[in-house]
């Protein structure tokens, strides 16, 4: 580094203090600067032609840039992405690049031109050096080094000399003059100053002239200080620093450095000896917000206007206090009187304070103090009157030969200065706006104001009219109370909406009521649906209402305002103005809040730690806390708050079909996206996707992959709260993000670049992860699979080295992204590690790659490898170094970026750009790019946000994959505890489970109702059963917790993840106490019928009794009065019928919430298990059937599944790789068309899912029920059959992209809503049996009542009509009969194939071992079909050997009794006849004997008395004592008519009866309820040993493990040719077992294409497989492989058929020992064998005879 005019080689350097006191008013002139220069002032215009010289060189002989005559650049930002440093090499190849070479002339001075273009069209060496300088800026560096560099080249005759002795000033105005975007050029100017560099405000440059000759003017650069002064500061402190004549070259900037009234190092001053643009131009030193610097170079020539006009406008506009440096020669020696130059400086810059000024130092250069006392009075009072406050002499520090001293007495001139300025900005009303600073230049150039006004400036209007306006609108808000809704309405809706849409959401938490019953004890599972469906039902109608009222709400004042500005001429300045005086507004309110939140926080804290009681005053600081983090809430916007409400708005507007133009809008946020500037994608809390208004900006931008066929390359950051991370995007690629203590970050921000030779960029800062305010580690894992599955690369920025939790974080997402199957791409993450002092890169690659291990071992588990889901190297990893680099000046602490870590930073961007590179290599670069366009990027990152809303919870809230495999092993725990709860433990002791218990209760209950079921209270039965039914649910759900809480006992299992098992292990004892509560409602209703049959029959009895006994027997009704009279009374009988069916039938709304209880429980256990059950989520029963929130996934259009279920843009994919498929083919048919792509496979799709619903509802109201194993299997079939055959089969020709975790979601609604409508048409079947009864039973009572009523009917029509209504009555005990009949054979049957795992067994036994071909071709086509085959034929078996001989008993039973009721008739009858011809009996108390009727009349009630006391009396058999019991017990109800003929009516009776006894009706009508019965029988005993419906992968073999299990497995696997495998190559068959070695090292086809070993295979799409084979002997095996070769050997003919066109192959060993001639199967048995599955599938196969 050149250390000339008392600067040293380091930027901010600590040996800057040092120096300090190295000046004087002839200054240092090192040795290597007395050669000539070109620029020497040896004449008058030296000074000119040194400039135009420097120009030449810089700018070019053809361009004169200007940094006033450019305007706003709307162009794309071009990123000054250098990947090297500065060096001699880059300079060279600079230079070598020049349009034209420049020349060395003989004569010393000549001019030489140096023309290099950049891509701007600028000319000059300066736009060949533009780049590094910018990126030097980028990377908080300063030009020190560059101007070395050229200062080397120029010595070395490599550059003009003229490049010899710049100054970075130089090089800055240099860079300033080549930057066409004014937006650009005050970045930079920002970016300088922030380096504490003096910042050149006016300076002389090169303009066109009259005559278009070039000539130099000085001009100002106000323009620049945008960023830095557009916003009033009301305490900044203004110094002008200004010298005369005489001490022009004194050096005066040296002292302004030397004194450090800001904390900027000495050496970063502009000193002597300067460059060419030294004297004449001004430089502010505004690195301190407190206090600013107006550093004057030279002197005040009276001929330079332009300067004068520049520095006094800044003088008025911020009060200045002036340092004015002289001579003793500007001083009469006598008087002490001004020369006439100092006092027109003083006069002219109006320090008086007459005139409106704060006064002036003046500083007398080289003039100690003694030589100085005996003049001051005169001094002082001559220069009172121009308002100079004091007079300093300034010593020659040189003439100290002590270190110490000199600095000392420097340290004393500057407590001096200080103590001047403190008290003369006493009262300062700081600096106004830029705005007004413009106006004051403005009035000067035009000669209104030719020096200070008179009147205060603190007087005068500080903001400008748009910060005034706003602050208005600030102020105007708060008064309300809350000032972001006020400001923005829509904004504050819209968070509600969002809110509202998540029902979890601790917002509408805290509004709950607590979930507890009106007894004070838990909520049933039953009653929380309840709760959570009325809670829905009022969110629908909250969000009905807030839409409403986001379509209806009006723009507030300040977004009216906002509008205003961004349809401006110079939109982009305002908007960056009114972000200014936004933080300006709320720094001041937010600042207390924290301090105050700080400090409660702490007092709480500390109260915690000492374990005190809570007290009033703890409540009071947690109230306050609350009361400061709404107020915090309330000031929680920023500039991006404007354009959020703009998006709302324009939607409002186009549905309200406003006419409103947003175009000026949209082109100022496009011209602000394109230049560079940072905009939020995730905004709000919670988070929600920036809108379609943001899409259309970024779509027209553009960006297509056509101009850039690598597309764009999107680069992301994630990491800690606080490490940094906006920082490092800075310094990679000067984005622009805020930084800031903090959470400074809120959801996720980009910008978008277009670096020049590159793709263009599209830069992501995310949110700070794994933080103590951060919202739970479902929110950190959405946040970092945002990034890393919308990312080609991710920077993990950590502070410190790699740890556990980042481990742990990482791990969750692959667990997520395997899942979700979200990456477009495979991401790419490089670990950035900050703050290392030991950057030895060898400890830190040895960390990533145990990281890297573990995260394989976690991919591994997952089933896929690392390298399927990210790209990470084992050396990814970059050290960084600190950023920062403080230390004291005079006491305050000043800070610097290193050097260092700039160079660090150069090294990692270009190993971004080469690791991008090389990715962008690596993928098929004849595919399109991953995102052609912006609008591309948004539509995609528009998906992964929406899944990640809706399905992340269900994957992101473990913290670590160790705690997903925990839960997996607990579930499994509570699966064995509540498997051993409901169905007992066997073994010596046998312990009785809930359901045998259960049984037993409702069986005894049962028992009793039907014993006497016209005796007892059934509302009574009911009250006691329930009680003694939830006694015992109670009972069992106690002992499930004690046994769960002994089995989770291991360490190992956390208390919460053991907790939230025991809150789920309640639920199947509810529901199964819900089925057995079913089960006696359904007995209760059926008693309750038969007691309704009998009530019926009882009260229409009563009704003729009391109208014979009213008539005395002796009235007669006509035919319609008849008619009339039942009508009447049926109709109020029919009323109280259907209500009370009406209240025994389940509607709509229960059978929903049922199915939902049943689902959700199946669901809280399929998480557990891998793939894509995971996805799975618990819904509420609000969300199902006619009143969802959206229409069945079956009954949704084509447009609607696009948008839904397709990632956006499917269809443009699907065009273009059908444009390929015709490019490519040949010979295709060229009338294929795209049109008939979307025409066909939404439709194909739709069709597969409404026939595997229709599977689904078919079982279900086959089954008359929905249990838990069918709602599971049910689930696991949409996942693995239906799902995967929409991904791999319908998907597989059209390169259309499914959103699964979205499809997944409509098909398990879908499912819900088709089983819940299967159930209601099981309950709309019971209603109509029921009635289908009733009506039956109306037509028996009508026909009896009026048999009654009416006179023309004799004993022969009423003995009929009573044997038909006691035989009907009959009939159900022979019902009964039947029934119990066929418990009996299910029973048989379940002996023999008691459970999935021996039926199975027999299964194989009867068709491999047995070597029955035809069986084993069954066998292998449908392993299910066949099972239930061999179940149908032991059926048949069974009911054959055992149903003929006892239905030949239940039919002498029945019989018997018809027989006994015969022969009891005439008994009566002749105990009738005797009593008639004895005479009537004299009544002994009466005296007297009764009246007797008619001749010998009797009534039906004497028959009935007489049938039921005959049972009384002593059988003579069991079978007798059944026969009498039945007998009494089924007597008819009917009317107490009267028998005119006893004999009559007895023989008529007995006939019928015997014609009933002998008619076929009897044993038809037993065959027919036999048959039903063991059909019912059948399916019940089919549900019970069917089993899992899980195959094997490999073979296809029937998983035989019983009852709820998680893995599955069989102890039979079949050659995988029996199911169709083959080599993919040659076609021949697989006929490795999957057990044997060729199989265990073989490769399979995964679901997403790709081919693994089996075990990756099984762990990618089969994990419940897992572990595969286990507890198989060899021998076993060696067994079922010869069985196997047998059956191929002779089946091998039909299969070869089944399977075309699969080869044939069978190796000749094989024929020889296991071919059967004649037994072999052919080509035509296939038919018989398909047609006998079809059969079975339809349920029309029956076993023959």
């Amino acid at each position: 580094m050149r250390g000339q005019g008392g600067y040293s080689a380091g930027l901010d350097s600590p040996t800057g203090a040092a120096c300090r006191a190295c000046f004087s008013v002839s200054g240092l002139v090192p040795s290597s600067a007395k050669r000539l220069l070109p620029w020497r002032k040896d004449a008058s215009n030296q000074q000119d032609k040194s400039i135009r010289e420097f120009c030449d060189v810089m700018f070019g002989t053809e361009q004169v840039p200007s940094a006033h005559s450019l305007g706003p650049s709307l162009e794309p930002a071009s990123g000054a992405f250098c990947l090297e440093e500065l060096s001699a090499e880059t300079i060279r190849a600079a230079a070598q690049k020049a349009s034209s070479s420049w020349a060395r002339g003989k004569a010393e001075g000549e001019t030489f031109a140096l023309v290099v273009r950049d891509d701007s069209g600028q000319s000059g060496f300066a736009a060949g050096l533009r780049p590094h300088l910018e990126d030097l800026l980028v990377r908080r560096q300063g030009f020190r080094a560059a101007v070395d560099l050229l200062a080397a080249a120029a010595d070395a005759g490599e550059l003009p000399r003229s490049l010899a002795e710049l100054t970075p000033k130089e090089l800055f105005v240099a860079l300033l003059l080549v930057t066409p975007s004014l937006r650009r050029r005050v970045y930079l100017a920002a970016a300088y100053a922030a380096l504490r560099l003096p910042l050149p405000v006016v300076f002389r440059q090169p303009v066109v002239g009259i005559a278009g000759v070039r000539e130099l003017r000085t001009k100002h650069s106000f323009e620049l200080l945008h960023e830095l002064a557009c916003v009033p500061h009301t305490t900044r402190q203004l110094v002008l620093n200004v010298g005369t004549e005489k001490v022009s070259a004194c050096g005066k900037t040296t002292l302004l450095g030397a004194l450090a009234l800001v904390a900027a190092a000495e050496t970063d001053f502009d000193v002597q000896p300067a460059g060419p643009l030294h004297g004449g131009s001004c430089d502010l030193i505004c690195a301190e917000s407190g206090r600013w610097l107006i550093d004057v170079h030279g002197y005040m020539p009276s001929n330079d206007e332009e300067l004068r006009q520049a520095i006094l406008a800044m003088k008025i506009w911020g009060g200045a206090v002036l340092l004015v440096h002289c001579a003793l020669g500007d001083l009469h020696p006598r008087s002490g009187s001004p020369s006439k130059e100092l006092a027109n400086l003083l006069t002219d810059f109006g320090v008086a304070e007459n005139a409106g000024g704060r006064g002036a130092v003046l500083l007398v250069r080289d003039a100690s103090e003694d030589a100085f006392a005996p003049r001051r009075d005169a001094i002082e009072a001559a220069l009172k009157p121009f308002g100079v406050v004091d007079v300093i002499p300034v010593e020659d520090f040189r003439t100290y030969r002590s270190t110490a001293r000199r600095s000392g007495a420097a340290e004393k001139l500057r407590s001096r200065v200080l103590a001047i300025l403190q008290r003369q900005f006493v009262g300062c009303r700081g600096t106004p706006s830029l705005e007004e600073l413009l106006k004051i230049h403005s009035l000067v150039v035009d000669g209104q104001m030719h020096r200070p006004p008179a009147q205060p400036l603190g007087t005068r209007p500080s903001s400008s009219m748009l910060g005034a306006e706003l602050v208005r609108l600030l102020e105007v808000a708060q008064s309300t109370g809350a000032v972001s809704s006020t400001l923005f309405p829509l904004s504050a809706i819209k968070r509600r909406l969002t809110a509202l849409g998540r029902p979890d959401d601790s917002s509408s938490a805290q509004h709950r009521p607590p979930a507890t019953s009106a007894a004070g004890g838990p909520l049933s599972r039953y009653e929380l649906l309840k709760l959570e469906e009325d809670r829905a039902k009022q969110r629908a109608e909250d969000i009905q209402k807030l839409e409403h009222e986001l379509g209806m709400a009006p723009a507030s004042d300040a977004f009216l305002f906002f509008e205003t500005i961004v349809a401006s001429s110079n939109p982009l300045a305002g908007v960056a103005e009114l972000s200014r005086y936004l933080e300006g507004w709320k720094e001041p309110r937010v600042a207390p809040l924290l301090d105050r939140q700080r400090h409660l926080l702490d007092r709480t804290g500390t109260a915690r730690t000492k374990e005190e009681p809570a007290s009033a005053t703890d409540a009071g600081s947690r109230y306050e806390l609350e009361s400061i983090s709404k107020e915090l809430n309330e000031l929680d916007f920023s500039i991006d708050s404007f354009w959020q409400e703009l998006e709302l708005m324009q939607a409002q507007r186009l549905q309200s079909q406003s006419h409103a133009q947003l175009g000026p809008a949209k082109a100022c946020l496009q011209a602000s996206l394109a230049a560079g500037q940072p905009f939020q994608i995730l905004h709000g809390r919670p988070l929600q996707m920036a809108g379609n208004f943001l899409r259309s900006v970024l779509e027209s931008i553009g960006a297509h992959h056509e101009a850039d066929p690598r597309g764009i390359y999107v680069v992301s950051v994630i990491g800690a709260q606080s490490s940094a991370k906006s920082t490092l995007l800075n310094f990679l690629f000067g984005c622009g993000f805020a930084v800031s203590s903090g959470r400074c970050t809120r959801g996720l921000y980009a910008s978008y670049f277009r670096p020049e030779g590159r793709p263009p960029m599209l830069v992501l800062d995310s949110e700070g992860l794994l933080s103590l305010g951060s919202e739970g580690s479902t929110f950190d894992g959405q946040i970092a699979l945002m990034c890393i599955t919308c990312s080609h690369l991710v920077l993990v920025n950590n502070k410190g080295e790699l740890s556990r939790q980042l481990q742990d974080l990482l791990e969750i997402c692959l667990f997520a992204m395997k899942h979700l199957r979200l990456a477009r791409l495979q991401p790419r993450l490089a670990f950035v590690l900050r703050d290392q002092h030991d950057r030895s890169r060898t400890v830190h690659e040895d960390m990533l790659k145990t990281m890297r291990s573990h995260l394989e071992d976690a991919a591994r588990s997952l089933g896929s490898p690392l390298q399927d889901l990210i790209l990470m190297d084992g050396t990814a990893v970059f050290l960084l170094p600190s950023a920062v680099t403080s230390e004291l000046r005079q006491g305050t602490e000043v800070c610097w970026t290193s050097e260092l870590f700039s160079r660090e930073v150069l090294q990692l961007r270009a190993e971004v750009f080469r690791w991008l590179q090389e990715d962008s290599q690596r993928r098929n670069s004849a595919q399109p790019p991953e995102f052609g366009s912006l609008a591309q990027w948004y539509d995609y990152a528009a998906t992964v946000w929406e899944t990640l809303d809706q399905f992340g919870q269900q994957l992101l809230h473990c913290r670590t994959i160790h705690e997903i495999e925990q839960r997996r092993e607990l579930a499994d725990v509570a699966k064995s505890a509540v498997r051993e709860a409901l169905d007992g433990v066997d073994g010596e002791t046998h312990s009785g489970g809930f359901h045998e218990r259960a049984r037993q209760l409702v069986d005894s209950f049962v028992s009793r109702i039907h014993a006497s079921p016209t005796k007892l209270d059934l509302d009574t039965t009911d009250m006691e059963l329930c009680r003694a039914l939830a006694h015992l649910r109670d009972d069992y759900v106690a002992k499930l917790e004690d046994l769960f809480r002994e089995k989770a006992a291991d360490p190992r299992f956390s208390t919460t993840a053991k907790e939230q098992a025991r809150q789920q292990i309640r639920t199947p004892i509810e529901w199964a106490f819900e089925n057995h509560l079913y089960t006696w409602k359904l007995h209760l209703k059926k008693a309750s019928d038969e007691r309704a049959m009998h009530e019926l029959w009882v009260h229409f009895t009563g009704v003729l009794n009391r109208h014979l006994a009213g008539s005395g027997h002796r009235s007669v009704l006509s035919q319609t009065e008849s008619q009339e009279l039942f009508e009447a009374e049926w109709r109020l009988y029919e009323a109280s019928f259907l209500e009370r069916l009406k209240g025994l039938t389940k509607d709509w709304q229960t059978l929903v919430h049922e199915v939902t209880l049943l689902f959700n429980h199946a669901v809280g256990k399929l998480q557990h298990e891998a793939g894509a059950l995971a996805l799975l989520k618990e819904i509420g029963p609000q969300q199902l059937g006619r009143h969802g929130p959206q229409r069945c996934l079956t009954e949704q259009t084509d447009e609607e599944w696009e948008e839904q279920y397709f990632h956006v843009g499917w269809w443009n994919t699907m065009k273009m790789h059908g444009l390929a498929l015709l490019q490519n083919a040949g010979n295709l048919d060229n009338s294929i068309n795209m049109s008939s792509l979307r025409s066909s496979v939404i439709p194909r799709m739709r069709q597969v899912v409404q026939q595997g619903l229709q599977q689904r509802r078919m079982e279900v109201r086959g089954r008359s029920e929905l249990d838990e194993a069918t709602a599971a299997d049910a689930l696991r079939h949409i996942v693995n059959v239906v799902l995967h055959d929409l991904e791999t089969r319908l998907l597989a020709d059209c390169s259309a992209t499914l959103k699964r975790p979205q499809m997944l979601h409509a098909l398990h609604a879908a499912l819900r809503t088709a089983c819940a409508e299967a159930l209601e048409d099981v309950e709309t079947d019971k209603q109509k049996a029921a009635m289908t009864e009733l009506l039956a039973q109306k037509t028996l009572v009508e026909e009896h009542f009026l048999l009654i009523v009416q006179a023309n009917k004799g004993d022969v029509e009423k003995a009929t009509n009573f044997a038909t209504l006691y035989h009907r009555s009959l009939a159900s005990w022979l019902d009964h009969e039947v029934t119990q009949l066929a418990a009996e054979v299910r029973s048989k049957v379940l002996q023999e194939m008691p459970d999935p795992q021996k039926s199975s067994e027999r299964a194989f036994q009867m068709s491999f071992a047995s070597r029955s071909w035809p069986d084993v071709l069954e066998y292998v086509l449908d392993t299910n079909a066949y099972l239930e085959k061999q179940f149908l034929i032991i059926f048949h078996q069974q009911k054959r050997s055992y149903v003929g001989a006892a239905r030949s008993r239940v039919e002498k039973r029945v019989l018997g009794a018809y027989r006994l009721l015969q022969d009891i008739i005439g008994q009566w009858m002749r105990k009738v006849q005797e009593t008639s011809l004895k005479g009537p009996e004299i009544d002994v108390a009466m005296g007297k004997a009764p009246t007797a009727s008619k001749g010998s009349q009797r009534s039906v009630r004497e028959l009935k008395d007489f049938i039921a006391t005959h049972a009384e009396k002593i059988p003579a058999n069991a079978d007798s004592a059944e026969a009498h019991r039945q007998l009494a017990e089924r007597l008819p109800a009917t009317a107490d008519f009267q028998v005119a003929d006893p004999k009559l009516f007895c023989e008529t009776l007995q006939a019928r009866l015997g014609d009933y006894a002998d008619s076929p009706e009897l044993p038809q009508r037993l065959g027919v309820s036999l048959e039903k019965a063991l059909r019912e029988q059948s399916i019940q005993a089919w549900g019970l040993i069917r089993g899992c419906s899980e195959r094997c992968p490999l073979c296809g073999s029937k998983c035989d493990l019983v009852g709820e299990h998680a893995r599955h497995q069989c102890a039979h696997h079949l050659f995988p040719a029996f199911h169709g495998w083959m080599d993919r190559m040659t076609g021949l068959p697989s006929f490795n077992h999957c057990l044997c070695k060729d199989t265990l090292e073989g490769t399979y086809e995964c679901k997403d294409g790709a081919w693994r070993k089996l075990d990756e295979y099984l762990r990618a799409d089969h994990p419940n497989w897992l572990p595969f084979g286990s507890g198989a002997s060899p021998a076993a095996v060696q067994k079922d492989t010869q069985l196997l070769r047998a059956a191929w050997t002779n089946i091998r003919e039909p299969l070869l058929e089944y399977f075309s066109p699969m080869s044939d192959e069978c190796p000749e060993e094989w024929r020889k020992d296991y071919y059967e001639e004649g037994r072999a199967l052919g080509r035509q048995d296939l038919q018989a064998a398909k047609d006998t599955i079809r059969k079975l599938r339809l349920r029309k196969w029956s076993p023959p005879d």
